[in-house]
């Protein structure tokens, strides 16, 4: 998803560790292309398409590479799909401390009319949840929570605190599938206010004009 930044660089607790540390040749045969760029190809194909309507035909033509090295560098397309998701997610920008501020932040961000593909791949793979394997379901269910504890602890000392961070979480995967499907700006912007209104973050005006702009 794209998780979203409040600026900050500190990483949010590691929930699944990737398996991978990277893309291994077999011994005594180089491998005839670059599996870095070929996985980023990969993400942005999935992110457009999503993991349904997305062929190993599809990802040997935009990783440009023959079917004989897809399989040998990722398997199969469901393992391919989850070291992509993993390199997304790996890659988005991370929260800042859990405060309030970060909350907006988050907010903010996912309502930019600049961002593109749109939408989010952890939240497309939300959608397609029972087309996935189950290492990969389990994998999105983990970030999924993971971002739901999030906005807990941005919220934490509140009678509502867990409440209202599903009633955050929910409203994530909202507007990136409003998204997805082509909503206006001013919709998603909408919807990012009345959440920040439904939990009492709206109480910075200079956070809210900035939302609004947004």
């Amino acid at each position: 998803m794209s998780t979203a930044s409040a600026g900050g660089k500190q990483a949010e607790p590691e929930i699944v560790a990737s398996e991978y540390a990277g893309i291994r040749a077999p011994l005594g045969r180089p491998r005839d292309f670059d599996p870095d760029a070929a996985l980023d190809r990969a993400v942005r194909l999935f992110w457009e398409r999503g993991f349904v309507a997305t062929s190993v035909r599809d990802l040997c033509d935009a990783m440009e590479i023959k079917p004989g090295s897809f399989y040998a560098a990722f398997g199969s397309k469901e393992a391919c799909f989850r070291r992509a998701l993993e390199r997304y997610l790996a890659t988005q920008p991370r929260p800042g401390l859990p405060r309030p501020d970060a909350v907006r932040a988050w907010l903010r961000a996912i309502v930019d009319p600049k961002r593109t593909p749109k939408g989010c791949l952890l939240v497309h793979s939300a959608v397609e949840h029972p087309s996935l394997d189950e290492r990969t379901q389990a994998l999105v269910t983990a970030r999924l929570e993971a971002m739901e504890r999030f906005f807990a602890q941005c919220l934490r000392g509140r009678p509502r605190a867990r409440a209202d961070a599903s009633l955050l979480a929910a409203t994530v995967l909202a507007i990136h599938v409003r998204a997805r499907a082509g909503a206006p700006s001013r919709e998603l912007r909408a919807l990012a206010r009345r959440a920040l209104e439904a939990v009492s973050l709206d109480e910075t005006p200079a956070a809210t004009r900035r939302l609004a702009r947004s």
